[in-house]
């Protein structure tokens, strides 16, 4: 069991505890971070220095500039800024504005530091409009709330996720609610989900491969699926990663961490945070008007749930996802792209 996953379930002081260490990624952090990436410079030094470099993580980054790489783009993980995430002699992008201008009040040259937007996929982004249609007919026609709920790296969140799910069993039976659950590539998910579904008697079905993930997708676009639950549950990693991106255009609602994917164009309730850092994406997506803020307790995620079933929540936080798409806020990772080759010329 790793660290996160003690921390977040002792709660209190322990939690609290846990918290401040994800926060203080302090320049220490940053020189702890660089002299790591130096080890791998063997895997990189023999590639072209003039190559393009987008890294999604700091350590990468930070590998490519010990190399002598000229034209390295890191992309700034979370909303809240740490030294740790910054890599100096790289361009830093950034997915909000409150990290853009927190990062120039710590000291980081605005030459290194640009404002790109969000993190997302293409297919996710190219599919904006067609998914918020879909999501706003299924809802005015009354159809059940689609809810995907993914299990993060470590599966730090299980005890609130498998309550959740437990809490959401009425609404199950009665067909007004739909669930994805993403167990991964982690046993001990696939263990815990079945053991809540099994023990709040719902029926579910189990997909088992980038196979059948592509079916369910493709008959979903406009069928129901057979049973009101559906786990994914694989071997393999990529799937394992995938599948929340391939489903998020057909789900209603993404309940998650605010991790990365408090980033996603999609309707989210943000579930119990896995270290403090987390708590600053669900402000984003809250003020976005694509996400809740921050919910830390079953009963008021059910209540949210409730909500998006009785109220025009659902089609409130659509009309903002389309509008964040009209200005180009999830395009982060094209606008990455266009400077990387902007910058090589």
């Amino acid at each position: 069991m790793s660290v996160a996953i003690i921390y977040t379930q002792l709660g209190g002081v322990a939690e609290k505890f846990w918290g401040s260490l994800t926060k203080s990624g302090d320049e220490t952090s940053l020189r702890c971070t660089y002299q790591t990436a130096e080890h791998m410079l063997p895997l990189i030094n023999g590639l072209d220095k003039n190559s393009p470099i987008i890294a999604t993580h700091s350590l990468v980054a930070c590998a490519a500039v010990a190399a002598g790489f000229t034209n390295v783009i890191n992309l700034v993980i979370d909303n809240h800024a740490q030294w740790f995430v910054v890599v100096p002699g790289a361009l830093n992008l950034v997915q909000g504005p409150s990290n853009y201008h927190s990062f120039l009040k710590m000291g980081v040259p605005e030459k290194d530091l640009a404002l790109a937007g969000h993190w997302i996929p293409r297919d996710l982004v190219e599919g904006i409009p067609e998914a918020c249609t879909r999501r706003d007919t299924r809802r005015r026609a009354g159809k059940p709330l689609r809810i995907i709920i993914p299990v993060g790296g470590a599966g730090a969140q299980k005890s609130f996720i498998v309550n959740m799910v437990g809490a959401l069993a009425g609404l199950v039976k009665e067909g007004k609610v739909q669930l994805f659950l993403n167990a991964g590539d982690h046993v001990h998910m696939k263990e815990a989900f079945v053991g809540a579904l099994v023990s709040a008697g719902m029926e579910y079905d189990t997909v088992v491969d980038m196979k059948g993930l592509q079916s369910f997708k493709e008959h979903n676009m406009k069928g129901e699926p057979a049973k009101n639950v559906t786990l994914f549950t694989y071997e393999d990693y990529f799937t394992a990663v995938a599948t929340t991106d391939i489903l998020c255009n057909i789900a209603d609602v993404l309940a998650c961490k605010p991790s990365e994917l408090a980033f996603y164009p999609i309707p989210k309730l943000m579930i119990r945070r896995v270290g403090d850092h987390e708590a600053y994406s669900a402000i984003r997506a809250s003020e976005l008007g694509d996400g809740t803020l921050e919910v830390r307790e079953v009963p008021l995620a059910i209540k949210y749930v409730n909500l998006f079933l009785t109220t025009k929540l659902l089609e409130v936080m659509n009309k903002s996802i389309n509008d964040n798409n009209k200005i180009g806020l999830y395009d982060g990772c094209k606008n990455a792209m266009r400077l990387a080759l902007e910058r090589a010329k």
